[in-house]
Parts: structure tokens; sequence; C-alpha cells
């Protein structure tokens, strides 16, 4: 280790909370990266078990869809009079219209055979008994609490003949319900319509799978009981994986914000310890001791900020899942995938050290009388224009022809990922030219904080021109957060909107009845129609239904209820539209949730920032208390400051996501029938990364209204 490190590393050792400022953003994203990994790992872990369906006592299955068509025909039959099988199940599913009282929608039904070495139920029936004829289904244990279902309910079920009344025999425990379901036996699903998706097989034949692929002529279509299981682990292994690699890119956003305000952080320690760095070149220090010097440093942050991330990142992993189960909820086993933590730290470290470079490099280069003559103001003015347009311009160009091969491409996943790649290089662009683009913002909301803040807001607007490198950076980070959140509501609003219009095209009313005979249309119309709380029409093979006036839609649907048999399909706009609104809503919650960390990221950034140019201030600030400028002028100028940072970041931000969030859906090929902007929830978003802002500046305002100004002036 040269003696510049040395130096550097003694003056960190002497105020370790200056490390823990400049790695503070770095440890949040850190955090995020593992959990991210954490939640990865034990999703993988937990579906991997949940998804090996196919029982263990099975000593071959059959795979249909590698069989030809009219190979299908009768194959459990032709399965089990081989010789040596003892037994041979088929495994039918079908989704499938459901309806009875109080509940409707699209169903999953499966088969079983309700007992024996190859049913796939892990108990018994919960409540009632299993199904033993063809007209009995049990339900899910999950469904049963959501819709009420019980034992003795009577359910109809749309099949491709007519549809067929079942009653519910008992309530069973799934291995998974994500959707509402039905169980049933084998040949009751397949007389309504299912599809056979494999035949599990018990023989007394060790290599059962031989003998079963010569006697069908397909090898290929039969595999061992392992094999099936190994192959259903993969295929969940492999939904984890997409999205594992979805949420990434969030993490990687986050890290990308994180390494913009470590630049931002270290330009400032950096300018605060100028004195220092002149007097290590005045001893003999050259350019490159420094800059290894700083690095040295950096890497120590890093290492710091990553150790600590992924430590926490662990440890509420672990309380996570102990307050689950305190709870009484299933919590899977938390898993720790070690090397994959490992790699998130050392990104960490690489992040900060990247994000180090351009600062310690600027500080190398400064001569030493420059140095020590121009240690408070190597952060003021504007930087080289040249250099900064070309970058800029060259960036925008190509996060610009991105963007029109994302939405001229064709579409689908390809599309999303030039478009996100375009996001990342414009917004390395706007942190190119953000020092030359200072000036033209705080003009812009620096009247409005001025006009507010008064002489505080006037001294705020001041302060934020006079350091464009510094303002820019804090904009910038804010920016990225805010990009993000607009890009994501416009692009669920303008999906919303899409599949509104879609709805309301399908559906001309709120209730649709479709008969099973197109000449009984007519019938029902009329049978419909003599209920007073309906205005009924019929129209081709469908009835077309609307409340009369002053009846709600719960009061027409009982009536249409009643009034049918199980001889009509029908369906509710309503139901398609609180559908719609769950996923969304759904969606929303994951997607704001994700970009949290990065606007997180840039709150501890915002605060960050602030509380390091507090203290490079202390002087200044003191000179303005001496002046007369009091304890809460000062403490108002600092968030008038945040505020104005804010302000700048959540307009730019908030018209470049709405753009990407249009190019998003553009890209998907969803269609862009009408501009969709929802203005109230981006008018939220402004006020709240504002507000979020002032409230990040609450401890730098409150440290610099505290400093004395005799102590300030001498500082």
């Amino acid at each position: 280790m040269n003696a510049a490190s040395a130096a550097l590393l003694a003056e960190t050792r002497r105020r370790p909370g200056r490390l823990l400022l400049t790695g503070l953003a770095v440890t949040v994203a850190t955090v995020f990266a593992a959990g991210t990994l954490l939640l990865g790992e034990t999703m993988r872990s937990y579906l991997t078990a949940t998804s090996m369906q196919t029982p263990t006592a099975a000593a071959a299955v059959v795979l249909p869809e590698r069989l030809p068509d009219a190979a299908r025909a009768d194959l459990v039959d032709r399965v089990a009079a081989v010789d040596g099988v003892t037994a041979a199940v088929g495994v039918w599913t079908r989704f499938a219209s459901v309806r009875g009282p109080g509940v409707a929608g699209m169903w999953r039904l499966g088969s079983d055979p309700m007992g024996g070495p190859l049913t796939r139920l892990p108990s018994g029936a919960q409540e009632g008994r299993l199904p033993a004829a063809g007209d009995e289904v049990a339900v899910g244990a999950g469904t049963a609490e959501r819709t009420g279902v019980r034992p003795g309910t009577r359910l109809v079920v749309e099949s491709p003949t007519s549809p067929r009344q079942v009653v519910v025999t008992g309530v069973v425990a799934l291995p998974t319900e994500a959707v509402n379901s039905l169980i049933a036996l084998p040949h009751a699903v397949a007389t309504l319509g299912g599809t056979l998706d494999q035949v599990d097989v018990t023989s007394s034949e060790v290599d059962a799978e031989i003998t079963i692929g010569a006697v069908l002529g397909a090898p290929d279509a039969v595999r061992t009981s392992a094999e099936q299981r190994a192959a259903e682990a993969r295929q969940a292994s492999g939904t984890v994986d997409a999205v594992l690699a979805g949420v990434s890119v969030f993490a990687g956003l986050a890290l990308v914000a994180a390494a913009v305000v470590v630049a931002s952080t270290f330009r400032i320690v950096l300018t605060q310890r100028r004195t220092q760095l002149a007097l290590l070149r005045c001893v003999g220090a050259g350019r490159g001791q420094l800059v290894r010097a700083v690095l040295a440093e950096a890497t120590v942050s890093g290492v710091v900020a990553g150790v600590l991330g992924a430590g926490v990142a662990v440890a509420a992993g672990y309380a996570l899942v102990s307050a689950l189960r305190l709870g009484g909820l299933d919590a899977p086993a938390l898993v720790v995938p070690w090397p994959g933590i490992a790699a998130a730290g050392l990104m960490a470290v690489a992040a900060t050290v990247v994000a180090a470079l351009v600062p310690a490099v600027a500080a190398g280069r400064t001569p030493p009388v420059a140095a020590l003559g121009a240690a408070g103001a190597a952060e003021t003015g504007v930087p080289r224009r040249g250099p900064r347009v070309m970058v800029a311009a060259g960036l925008g160009m190509v996060a610009a022809g991105l963007a029109v091969l994302a939405v001229t491409g064709g579409g689908g996943e390809l599309a999303l990922v030039m478009l996100a790649v375009s996001g990342l290089v414009g917004f390395a662009a706007l942190v190119a030219s953000g020092p030359l683009l200072v000036g033209a913002l705080v003009a812009t909301a620096g009247r409005a904080v001025a006009a507010l803040g008064r002489g505080p807001g006037r001294l705020a607007v001041a302060n934020a021109r006079q350091v464009p490198r510094r303002t820019a950076a804090t904009i910038a980070v804010l920016t990225l957060g805010v990009g993000l959140t607009s890009a994501l509501l416009v692009a669920l609003a303008q999906t919303e909107a899409g599949a509104q219009r879609t709805i309301a095209r399908q559906f001309p009313t709120e209730i649709i009845v479709t008969a099973s005979d197109p000449g009984s249309v007519a019938a029902l119309a009329r049978r419909l129609g003599t209920h007073p709380a309906l205005r009924v029409r019929a129209e081709a093979e469908q009835v077309l239904i609307d409340p009369a006036p002053g009846v709600d839609i719960a009061a027409a649907r009982g009536a249409v209820d009643r009034a049918l048999g199980p001889d009509a399909l029908v369906s509710y706009a309503g139901d398609l539209r609180a559908e719609l609104e769950s996923t969304l809503a759904t969606a929303r919650l994951i997607g704001l949730g994700l970009v949290g960390m990065t606007v997180l990221v840039a709150v501890v950034g915002v605060g960050v920032t602030l509380m390091l140019s507090v203290t490079e201030r202390t002087r200044e600030t003191g000179l303005l208390r001496a002046v007369g400028l009091t304890r809460r002028g000062v403490r108002s100028m600092i968030a008038w400051e945040a505020a104005l940072c804010g302000l700048a970041a959540a307009v730019v931000g908030a018209l470049i996501g709405a753009a990407y969030g249009l190019l998003g859906v553009r890209a998907l090929d969803a269609g862009l029938e009408s501009w969709t902007i929802p203005w109230s929830q981006l008018a939220v978003v402004v006020a709240g990364i504002v507000t979020t802002a002032v409230l990040a500046a609450v401890a730098p305002a409150v440290r610099a209204g505290q400093t004395p100004p005799i102590v300030a002036v001498s500082a």
C-alpha cells in the first residue's frame, strides 16, 4: 500500500460516518439485489417441490402429445392391456365455464382416481367425502374458501355437448390452486371434454417404460416416473428463472441509481478533502498514486456496503419467514444461495469502484498549487460544454434509434428488451447532459421555489445553480425513479383502457345468455322478458340483458339465475371488469414495489448528497447566519433546495416515463387507439416525490441550522 492510500484510509478510520454515507445507497441496492436472489431461490425450491405431481409409485408415464392423434384413442385402455401393467390411470384436465349459487367463471377441472397408489391428492376429504360417481366432484380447499362452495352445492359445468349438472361431495387439499378448481374421476372429466395430459402406470416389471414404448410403437412417448418428475421440476424452475430475470432488471436499475449517487458523493467528499490531496501531491504523491488511493477507499466502502447489504437481506429473509409462521401461514423454508449472495456483494464493490473512477481521475489531474488555491471552489461553475454535448447527443440518438426499432420491429419480448436498453441509454444521456441542463431546469422550476420560499427559496435556487454537477446528479437519480413509476402507471392505464374497450365491444349489455340450442333463443328471451327487473332483446344466438331503470346489477343477476336452468351459459360483463381490475391492481402493486426500491435509493441519495453538501458549505452557512439568516431560515433553505431538485426531477421523469410507457404498450402490439394518460396519478407521483425529497432533507437541514455562526465561519 502506497503512502497516499495509507493516508486516505487513515482518514476513513477517523471518520467512519463519511464511509457509511458514501456507501449507503449501495447498501440499499445490495439489499434489493440479495433479497431478489433469496426470493428467487426460495420460490424455486418451493415450486419445485410442489410441481412434481407425478406419483412416486408410478413406474412409468405415457405422454399423449408425443403420439399421433390417431394413436391417442383408447390410449388408457391400450396401456392397461400391456403385459406387466397392474394399473393405468389417465390424467385429464379442462378449463370449463362453471356457474352455481353465487359463482360463475372459468374453473380448472382435474381428474384423480380418488385413492390407490396413483392418487395425487395429498390427503383425503377435509370435509364431506371423495367423489364416487360421474356426476360428483370435489372442490379445492382454497376455492371453497373463496367462493363458499360446500358439499351439497350443485354446479353447472359447460361441456362440448351441453351443460351438465354436478354435485359437490367434498372439500380436498390440492397441491396447487392458483385458480378455482374442481376434481372428479378420470372418466367423468373425459366425458366433459377434458384433455388427456398423461397416463400414470404401475407395473410389476422393472423396465416397464421399454415394454410400453415397444407396444405403442413410440419409445419417446414413455418416460420413467423419475424422469417425468425431473421434467416437472425443470419446468417450475424455468418459470422462476423468468420471474427472477424480470425482477433482476429492477435490481440492476437500483444499482445504476446507487452508482450515480456514489459518483456524486465521492465528488463532494474529494472536494472537501482537496487540501489534503494537494498536500499529498506536494510531498511527492503522483497522480496515479492518488487515483489508486481513492479507488482503494472506494473498494473499502463497497466491501462494507456489500457485506452490510447482504447481511441485512439474509436477516430480513429469516425474520419474514419466522413472522409468517408465527402468523399461522405455511411459509416455505428460506433458501440462501451463498454464491449468489457473494456475487451481489461483489457487484456492490464493482459498482462503487466504477462510480468513483471519474471523481478519482479528476482529483488526480489537479496540480498541487491549483488544488491548494481552489480548495473551496472546485465544484462550482459549469463544466465544459463541448464533450458533454457530443456524448449526450450520441447517446440520445442511440436511445431514439432503439426506441424506433422496438415499436416497429413486430413486438414481443425482444421489443421490450430493446425499449429497456433505450431507456437506460437515454438515462445515460441525461446524466451526461445534466450539468448543462441544470440552468434551464432551475430557471423554470426555480421561479416557483423562489416565489414560495422567498429569501431562503432564492438562496436555495442560487445554491443549486452554483454547483451544477451536484444538482444534476441529485436530479438524475430522482428522475430515474419517477420515470420508472410514471412508465408503469401509464402502461397500466393504457392497458386497462384497451381492455375496457374490448369488453365493451364483446359485451354490448351487462348480461349475455348463450343458449345451447340456437332455436331456443327466442323462447329464452320471452321467458326472461317477463321479469320487470330486466330489459331483454334477442340477437343471433344470444340473449342480451340489461337491468331495468332503477334496478341494480345484483338484482338483475339474481333474476337471471332464478329464471334459467342448466340449458344456457350466462356471462357477466361485471365479472370480466372485476377480474381485469384485480389483475391490474396486483400488477400495479408488484410493479410499484419493484420500482419503489429504485425510488428508495434515489431518496437515500438526496439525503446523503445534502448531508455532505451541508458539511461542504459550513463556512458559507456561517456567513449567512452572521449576516442575519436565522436557524429556521437555514433549515428552510436546505428544504427548498431539496424541493427544487424533487420538482425538476418529478416533471422531467413524469414526461419521459409517460412517453416510454406509451412506447411499451405499442411495442407489445397492444394498440394505441387513443392516448390514456392518468394525469391524477402522475400528479400524485410529482407531489409525492417532492414531499419525499423534502423529508429526506430534514436531517441535513436540522444539522445545518444547529451550527453556531462563529464555529461555521472558523471552519
